[in-house]
């Protein structure tokens, strides 16, 4: 127990001080924003992967979770995380100059600076999460197929998989809703309509092919 809670201490208290360094920067709206629009990115991605390679003929559910997590990790990390970093720290260092001009006095070693370096990677990995988490979680039906080996026709998994993918633009949608204190559920089904007008494009594309 004794070195269980040693190890969760040394997580813990890396993490809290990242938390109180976003907040000195008000980076938690920053980050907040970075994860809803990758997800929406992340998710509308997936749905266009596996409706487009439905339409394509693929068979094997294998192909399905390769392509979407492919194409989730390429967008979630290079551009989620990389690109992210690359230029919130770019942001971040030049305020602290602004700052250092400002005052007149150099800010090196102050919390400051260590804010500055440290939050863009907290930014970062909340923007690399959105992208790749979601679209994951909305191939699961494929996953479970592939592992429990079930007898499911790829029609049943690919519209359940579009389904779980549009109900996750739902959640995200009523989610900003609740952030703008606008109507959740108004919110919600407008994010939705739109994954739902991608699966209705690709079924009328499979019904005139």
């Amino acid at each position: 127990m004794a070195l269980l809670r040693r190890i969760l201490e040394k997580l813990v208290k890396p993490y809290r001080e990242i938390l109180q360094y976003a907040r000195i920067l008000n980076a938690h709206s920053i980050a907040r924003r970075m994860f809803v629009t990758n997800s929406f990115d992340g998710l509308l991605s997936g749905l266009g992967v596996i409706l487009g390679s439905y339409l394509s003929g693929a068979s094997n559910p294998i192909n399905y979770v390769g392509s979407v997590i492919g194409a989730s990790f390429s967008m979630g990390f290079f551009s989620g995380v990389v690109a992210t970093y690359l230029s919130e720290r770019a942001e971040r260092l030049q305020e602290l100059r602004k700052t250092e001009r400002a005052m007149l006095h150099p800010l090196r070693g102050s919390i400051y600076e260590k804010a500055a370096k440290i939050v863009p990677i907290y930014v970062a990995l909340w923007s690399g999460l959105g992208a790749m988490l979601l679209p994951v979680i909305g191939v699961s039906p494929f996953i479970f197929a592939e592992i429990l080996k079930a007898d499911v026709s790829v029609t049943v998994l690919v519209y359940t998989s579009a389904g779980i993918m549009v109900a996750e633009l739902f959640t995200l949608g009523a989610y900003l809703g609740k952030i703008s204190g606008e109507n959740m559920f108004v919110s919600g089904a407008r994010l939705a309509l739109i994954g739902l007008a991608a699966v209705l494009f690709f079924t009328l594309a499979s019904v005139i092919m």
